[in-house]
């Protein structure tokens, strides 16, 4: 990692300064004192606080096995739609392998406010925090909030907040190592330290840890690759290799002889034969086969902390963090297929050598077509580069993922003798995230379909098939064996085959960086007035603060539309017939697949003030009060006020509530530049290009959060039940590249149709490229982001124990939490010309495939019994999650997922001193995900795929250094 000048003097700031840390005050052992709870600045406790906070401690975090960052945020019943695990295909999990998010109330990750210790962390502009840079054994605790809180800490905490809370008293050494058994997998491992001393009044922690993943193969898992019979979106491509041929008798789709047919080894080597929407035979390929359920991935982490009491008035706290994420072979499928199949440049002539060989070994396959022979007939071939076959020796196509994150802060921390506080802080952080990719030359296969491939040929002079120049192909014929099935090919002709140099040369590696740079500094002043209320003095909290955002977007030149905008750039490609100029008007870039896209880079200052103010009516009633301004440099202001109280109606009965308004501005990358992604589009039988544009006009997206809750709790039980309601207005979204083609179809809107020249066909067609085609053709969809249909959400969180005391000698806790969710309604869908999409609704209990939703369980919940003693702890977890719905299923069966039910047993041992030993089984019963129309057969954002694991875990713990 490399810094700028402009980092390194930011950094210098953050030196002199210090970070305040929000909830930090608590001991090592977790008895709370009066710290800064999560949602305010005014100190107080947990179980005084007006808002729903959830806290979880060290020692509930060792119940249930010291999860990993991942497993932690998925076994919160408050989130859904979270980033965890591998997942290439459904919207959001794209181009972010190795990336953990917190989605609260499955809002959106990145309208959760996630704090490292009370302060901001850098985040991107949609999938928010990668909260996988946090090493777990420096987390003290955790502090949900669940409530919106953009009156105390401004944009993006609109659907609350996470708090991650470090060990910053820990004294001593302690050593933590774990090994998680998957079938199939040599499993997770994972190995730990913190140190931590005192001299006087200064106080280090330091911390390290490493995680090393294993590769699971989806192949692995038999649920997952099912037959196009079962799912025929899981994971089946009707372009294929071995690949479905059109016979022709020239370079023009109005060349065309008949249908033709599948590859005539496409069964026997592990496609399967279908037929098209047209009635044509056709081979599928299933690439889901060279995927993984996860990845080989290293993860290493620092952090360390300094707290040093300068005086009885003054302390000064620093922290530093810096984490990597190593993934060096993400595994994909051998190739992609082109976008486009009918061009020129894609006919194969009649001298083809693959293409003889093929007839000659398959009498009959083409037939006489008016004057036209077999031997006289080329062919267009509907496939793409590599399929069963895999790359060279039979493995997948692999590139690397990686992250790297840093984070310096620093501040002072005292009070004046007057009883106010202060807090001035200062923190930067940086995230840089790199992609590597594959792809396919669409110039080079041209030329290497016409016998002028590979690295030695000069297409100007060469000739066909000789010398340095070579053939590539497409055919069965080029197959020894099947890497899906391991069947050898009887008609296999090693004369015809590609070689390992041609494959290279046809491949291209693109690849993108990407940087997001938060700094912030922040002034907090608090203290209590001299006006008294019946319940005590009035309490108060203010402070500023200024935040700087820069986001960069780097590609390689490959795949850079303003140095690649167009797929022919030699010369000869015209003298061939492939193309008739250099010049294009769909800039679709060089590559076949991955279509071109743009460089990026934004920055942009964001100021803020807040006061806040706690009024104690009476001793039972407390009243909270919190105002916030905000001012965008690019798009305006805007103040958000909120109100909460605290009633103690009884000993054992308390009323909790909320109202606020919250806001957040447009990221800097929403209001201009383009994005482009790829999304398999059912009504487009295939993976498209979607360019995602920016859009300069774009206002706030503003929303009113209530909260009503009810805590009932005594010596051995607590209860609470919590409605909660967002309301949304002009959310940002993103159009539906779904919809638009759903809707260019049913309108017959392609050249010729219909509905071509109605307003509805002009919206449409606006956004289908090339213009007018049939959208089995089309290259490319464009979409925008514009602030979308409003939304209204709403529903009940419920959390339960009962602590039975002495129970062979330890205490029984029963108990349960889970949320349900009444509605997630919006209005009709739209586009940016007022079309609209689709027709709104209620989303919740459906898995959103295809609309600008992740997936909504109505119901999550989990039950657990706790048996504990000085010694022994063991801890059961049953886990619920309801069915829902699937409005687009690839066959009316798969139209609903299946409800869930995961069973989890953690024993922890503390005879030994010093020395804690854990066992944990997780999925105890071995249960698969419920089968999903999607491509890798289930729901990645909420299910699991690893059925039943063991793991085991050691703590040694010295008290001193």
């Amino acid at each position: 990692m490399s810094y700028t000048r402009k980092q390194v003097s930011r950094f210098a700031v953050a030196a002199l300064l210090s970070l305040g840390t929000a909830g930090s005050f608590a001991a090592e052992n977790d008895v709370l004192e009066e710290v800064v709870v999560t949602g305010s600045f005014i100190r107080g406790t947990p179980e005084d606080a007006a808002l729903p906070v959830d806290v979880f401690n060290r020692a509930e975090l060792e119940d249930v096995g010291n999860p990993s960052v991942i497993e932690l945020v998925r076994n919160l019943g408050v989130t859904s739609g979270n980033l965890g695990e591998t997942n290439q295909f459904q919207d959001g999990g794209q181009a972010n392998e190795g990336v953990a998010t917190v989605n609260l109330r499955g809002l959106g990750a990145a309208r959760t406010l996630v704090l490292i210790n009370g302060r901001r962390h850098v985040g991107t502009e949609v999938v928010g925090v990668d909260i996988s840079a946090i090493p777990t054994i420096a987390i003290g605790r955790l502090e949900v909030l669940k409530d919106g809180a953009a009156a105390t800490y401004g944009s993006d905490a609109i659907g609350g907040v996470v708090n991650f809370i470090t060990r910053e008293n820990f004294e001593g050494f302690e050593v933590r190592a774990s090994h998680q058994n998957i079938q199939d997998s040599d499993g997770d491992n994972s190995i730990g330290a913190i140190a931590g001393f005192r001299s006087g009044d200064l106080h280090v922690a330091l911390s390290a840890e490493y995680e090393k993943r294993n590769e699971l193969r989806i192949r692995d898992r038999d649920w997952a690759l099912r037959p196009v019979e079962e799912n025929p979106e899981g994971g089946w491509s009707n372009i294929g290799n071995p690949p479905r041929f059109l016979p022709a008798f020239g370079p023009s789709p109005a060349n065309l002889l008949g249908a033709g047919g599948p590859d005539p080894q496409c069964e026997l080597l592990g496609g399967s034969l279908a037929f098209l929407p047209s009635n044509q035979p056709n081979c599928r390929f299933q690439y889901t086969y060279f995927d993984n359920l996860i990845e080989e991935t290293e993860n290493t982490r620092f952090f360390g902390e300094l707290n040093y009491d300068i005086n009885d008035y003054t302390s000064l706290h620093l922290e530093a963090l810096w984490a990597e994420m190593d993934m060096p072979a993400w595994k994909t499928s051998p190739s992609y297929p082109p976008q486009s199949l009918f061009g020129p440049d894609r006919f194969i002539p009649a001298t083809h050598p693959g293409l003889a060989d093929l007839k000659a070994q398959n009498p009959g396959l083409f037939t006489q077509v008016g004057p036209f022979p077999p031997e006289a007939q080329g062919a267009f071939v509907v496939g793409r580069m590599l399929g069963v076959a895999g790359r060279p020796g039979g493995v997948p196509e692999s590139a690397p993922r990686n992250t790297e994150t840093a984070r310096f802060a620093a501040a002072l921390d005292g009070s004046f003798q007057n009883g106010i506080t202060y807090n001035i802080a200062a923190s930067w952080s940086q995230r840089e995230r790199y992609n590597g990719g594959s792809d396919m030359y669409i110039e080079r296969m041209g030329f290497a379909l016409d016998g002028l491939g590979g690295p030695n040929c000069d297409q100007a002079t060469g000739t066909p098939g000789q010398g340095g120049c070579e053939y590539y192909n497409p055919f069965s014929n080029a197959i020894e064996v099947s890497a899906v099935n391991g069947v050898s090919n009887p008609q296999y002709n090693p004369a015809v085959a590609n070689s390992d140099e041609l494959i290279d040369w046809l491949t291209a590696k693109p690849w993108s960086f990407a940087t997001n740079e938060l700094f912030v500094l922040d002034a907090v002043f608090s203290g209590e007035t001299d006006i008294q209320l019946a319940g005590g003095n009035i309490g108060w909290a203010a402070g500023v603060q200024s935040r700087s955002e820069d986001y960069t977007f780097e590609l390689s030149d490959i795949s850079n539309r303003a140095v690649n905008p167009c797929p022919f750039v030699n010369p000869v490609s015209v003298t061939l017939g492939h193309t008739a100029s250099l010049d294009c008007s769909v800039q679709t870039g060089r590559l076949a697949f991955l279509a071109a896209t743009d460089e990026e880079s934004t920055s942009r200052d964001i100021y803020g003030a807040f006061a806040e103010f706690s009024l104690p009516v009476t001793s039972d009633l407390n009243v909270q009060l919190a105002f916030r301004y905000e001012d965008y440099e690019d798009v305006g202001s805007t103040f958000d006020p909120k109100i909460a109280f605290r009633w103690q109606a009884s000993d054992v009965f308390t009323l909790r509530g909320s109202a606020s308004t919250t806001f957040r501005g447009p990221p800097q990358s929403f209001l201009s530049g383009t994005n482009t992604e790829l999304t398999y589009i059912d009504s487009a039988s295939a993976f498209k290009a979607v360019d995602v544009n920016g859009n300069p006009n774009l206002s706030e997206e503003q929303a009113v959060a209530l909260n009503l809750g009810a805590i009932v709790q005594t010596e051995a039980f607590y209860g609470s039940v919590d409605f909660w309601s967002f309301d949304f207005k002009d959310p940002f979204q993103t159009e539906s590249e779904a919809q638009i083609v759903e809707g260019y179809i049913a309108n017959d809107c392609a050249d010729g149709g219909t509905g071509v020249g109605t307003p509805a066909c002009d919206a449409l067609r606006s956004h289908i490229f090339p213009a007018g085609i049939p959208a089995a053709g089309l290259q490319r969809v464009e979409v925008n982001i514009l602030n979308g249909s409003d939304i209204q959400t709403s529903g009940f969180d419920v959390n339960a124990r009962y602590d039975f005391f002495d129970v062979a000698g330890g205490t029984l806790t029963l108990g349960g939490r889970g949320t349900y969710v009444l509605e997630f309604e919006s209005d009709d869908f739209v586009d940016v010309n007022g079309y609209t999409l689709a027709p709104g609704g209620d989303f919740a209990g459906l898995l959103n495939d295809g609309d600008p939703f992740t997936p909504k369980p109505e119901l999550q919940a989990n039950l657990f019994a706790k048996w504990s003693t000085n010694e022994h702890r063991v801890n059961y977890d049953m886990r619920y999650v309801s069915s829902y719905d699937d409005v687009r299923p690839s066959l009316p069966e798969l139209g609903s997922i299946d409800s869930h039910v995961t069973h989890d047993v953690h024993y922890i041992n503390n005879m030994f001193d010093n020395l804690t030993l854990s066992l944990s089984v997780i999925n105890l019963t071995d249960e698969d995900p419920p089968l999903a129309s999607t491509d890798l057969s289930y729901d990645a954002f909420t299910h699991s795929a690893f059925g039943r694991m063991i793991k085991v875990g050691l703590t040694w713990n010295l008290d001193a250094l």
